[in-house]
């Protein structure tokens, strides 16, 4: 009897545990993005001489392209140098390869995704070489998806360049070369300096938008704005020589719900197994 009762557990928990699904996560680390560009507003700060200002673009930042400035940059309107918004685009393709091949096509789900930035100027108050940035501060910095991948990056440099045609983003024109489409909103974060060099990691919320940019292996366009009057952020972009933008995902194997025939199969095995325990326990007594 009692080995009866074992074999009905074990057929119990055969029907119940599917076997052969791994139950480890999947993370995959898109390292380098496929373009990405600072906007700048400029600012009367902006008119003096290096290192304290930028006197090629001063008060027309606007109408300059910062594409391979090898920096990206956050600032309010209200800033000493000027309004800084940042554009950053990712390739998804390779973590749907990574996540089918762990847990077989179709058969896994998102569960986080996160933003590892960092910079070469990451000390509280401290002012970058380039006179046309603010001067580090901890603040709140806000982060869109947006739906036009098809924007042109530009090749501006730290002291920018003509947009050129068909013109890449400007802070100036970025209503009709960016935001042509629509967006949402992927959180809120607040940013306290760590120091040079060192990664902060942001996690985004998972906006059905964005899942379905990843989940297709698709393109994913990031849009940067300042969400108070204090944040001065600047992070490395993906032409600088190290600690580039990282986009990361996170995935699992879907959870397979169990048909109701089989929990109540399942169901009826318990009760067999109740009962054949009881006598188990009267024949013992």
């Amino acid at each position: 009897m009692r080995k009866g009762v074992l074999i009905l557990s074990a057929v119990m928990c055969g029907v119940i545990i599917q076997p052969g699904v791994s139950l480890a996560e999947s993370v995959f680390t898109v390292s380098t993005a496929t373009k990405d560009a600072f906007l700048a507003n400029g600012s009367l700060f902006n008119a003096g001489p290096p290192p304290t200002g930028n006197p090629v673009c001063s008060t027309n930042c606007a109408n300059l392209n910062f594409g391979g400035a090898g920096t990206l940059a956050i600032a309010p309107a209200s800033s000493d140098k000027g309004q800084f918004d940042s554009v950053v685009q990712w390739d998804t393709a390779g973590a749907v390869t990574q996540f089918n091949t762990a847990f077989g096509a179709g058969n896994w789900q998102i569960t986080n995704v996160s933003l590892n930035l960092a910079s070469n100027f990451g000390d509280q108050g401290e002012q970058p070489n380039n006179g046309i940035f603010n001067t580090i501060n901890n603040g709140q910095f806000n982060v869109q998806w947006i739906s036009n991948d098809t924007w042109i990056e530009g090749t501006g440099s730290g002291m920018g360049t003509n947009p050129g045609s068909p013109p890449s983003v400007t802070f100036g024109n970025k209503a009709t070369t960016l935001l042509t489409g629509t967006s949402a909103n992927l959180g809120t974060f607040a940013y306290a300096p760590p120091g040079d060099g060192v990664y902060r990691s942001y996690s985004l919320s998972l906006d059905p938008n964005l899942l379905s940019d990843i989940t297709g292996g698709n393109l994913a366009s990031l849009f940067f704005t300042a969400a108070d009057d204090q944040v001065g952020y600047l992070f490395n972009s993906k032409t600088f020589a190290g600690n580039s933008p990282q986009f990361i995902i996170t995935a699992d194997v879907t959870p397979v719900p169990v048909p109701a025939a089989v929990w109540l199969f399942g169901s009826g095995l318990a009760a067999m197994v109740g009962f054949a325990r009881r006598n188990v326990n009267r024949m013992a007594a």
